[in-house]
Parts: structure tokens; C-alpha cells; sequence
């Protein structure tokens, strides 16, 4: 027979923050896969590629880890379900960083000068909102300690804000870089203008998730 200490020896904090880092390392590997794509140095972009793809793959392993060693809600200090759906969320942004690669690796697409700037601009925004993700998720270990309550609860909030703030700054850079994109239309071609508007999408969806993360976050914290 099972005993309480038993039911209680496996919390998810440590595997979610093992996976919150994984998943953020494929996201740190972005700035570099751009590097490659636009200096046109193909067999980086394939070799930044397969270090994503090697980092999603093990946040997956320690997505399917939490999933099969997951306590049910009475012994744990917030909902399952709303746990489960923010580890869903978060491991969407390695998804999307190996979408991303996957895309970069499909068509050798050279950069316009005119777009270095904007795009650079991008994908800086794009990074800096999953790092404050990163910064935010980082802490559930240390909600926990605090029973999710007090002032950690209120430093978490204040930066789920700012996340937000984030990826609206980031869907901005979308917008700019996606009117250089097509201000160069003839220069570039239709296939090459439809190309760039898929790395655009996929990029943004980064912070996207990024987000919707954080808003899970937010959900969980509510109903405490």
C-alpha cells in the first residue's frame, strides 16, 4: 500500500524547471540560426538545426516524463489541469524554435540588405520576450515554496505583464519587418516573398507562445 510520504515524493517543480530550460535553450539558439540563414552559411543553418532539434527532443523526454509522474490535484498545490496545460504551452515555443530551424534548413533564400535591420530587429524583440518567459517560469519552484502566495505571487504578475508588453512590442517588429519583405517584392520574387512571410509567422509564434504561457501561469496563480 501506498503511503502519504510516498504520494508526496515526486514533486513536478523540479522536472518542470528541468523542462522550462530545455525548451529555453532551443529559443537561445535562434539569434545564431539567423546569423547563418543571412549570411547565406548553409551548412550552419543545418548544423544550428540539428542542435534545436536534439534540444526539443529532450525537452519532449522531460515533457512525457511530467505527464506519466504526475501527481493527481489533491496532492498538489495547484490544479492538474491547469499545470498540464501551461506544460503544453511552454513546450509549444521548442516546437515552434525546431519549426523554425526546419523552415530555414527548406530554401536557400538569400537576405536583401534592406531587410537585415528590421529582421534583426525581430528577433531580438522575439528572444528578449522568451527570455522574461524563461525568467518567470524559473520561479515556480520558489512560488511553491511560498504555498503560491505573497509578495513572489506579485513579482510573478508584474512580469506576465511585462510579457505581454513583450510580444506586442515583438508583433510590431513583425509588421515592420514584414513591409520590408514586401517592398522588395520584384527584387525578391513571389516564391521568396511567400517563403520569408512563413519564417516571419513562425518566428513571431515564438513569442506567441511565449505568452500564452505566461497567461497559464496567470490562470494557475488565479484560482490559488
Amino acid at each position: 500500500m501506498r503511503t502519504i510520504a510516498a504520494l508526496f515524493a515526486r514533486s513536478p517543480f523540479g522536472p518542470l524547471l528541468e523542462h522550462t530550460e530545455r525548451v529555453h535553450q532551443t529559443v537561445e539558439l535562434v539569434p545564431e540560426l539567423f546569423e547563418a540563414f543571412t549570411a547565406s552559411d548553409w551548412s550552419r543553418v543545418q548544423e544550428v538545426y540539428e542542435r534545436i532539434s536534439r534540444l526539443e527532443h529532450k525537452a519532449d523526454e522531460v515533457k512525457n516524463d511530467i505527464r506519466d509522474h504526475l501527481p493527481s490535484s489533491l496532492f498538489m498545490p495547484v490544479d492538474r489541469g491547469d499545470l498540464l496545460l501551461f506544460l503544453k504551452e511552454q513546450d509549444a515555443i521548442a516546437d515552434r524554435a525546431e519549426d523554425l530551424a526546419v523552415l530555414l534548413t527548406m530554401r536557400q533564400t538569400p537576405t536583401p540588405d534592406g531587410l537585415r535591420e528590421p529582421l534583426a530587429a525581430f528577433v531580438d524583440q522575439v528572444v528578449r520576450t522568451s527570455e522574461l518567459w524563461y525568467e518567470t517560469a524559473s520561479a515556480l519552484p520558489t512560488l511553491q515554496e511560498a504555498s503560491f502566495a505573497g509578495p513572489e505571487v506579485d513579482k510573478t504578475l508584474e512580469r506576465i505583464k511585462r510579457i505581454s508588453d513583450y510580444e506586442w512590442e515583438a508583433d510590431k517588429r513583425q509588421a515592420e519587418t514584414t513591409r520590408a519583405v514586401l517592398a522588395r517584392e520584384e527584387e525578391l520574387g513571389a516564391v521568396s516573398v511567400i517563403f520569408w512571410m512563413r519564417i516571419l509567422a513562425t518566428l513571431g509564434d515564438i513569442a506567441n507562445r511565449a505568452e500564452n504561457t505566461a497567461d497559464r501561469l496567470r490562470l494557475m496563480l488565479a484560482r490559488r
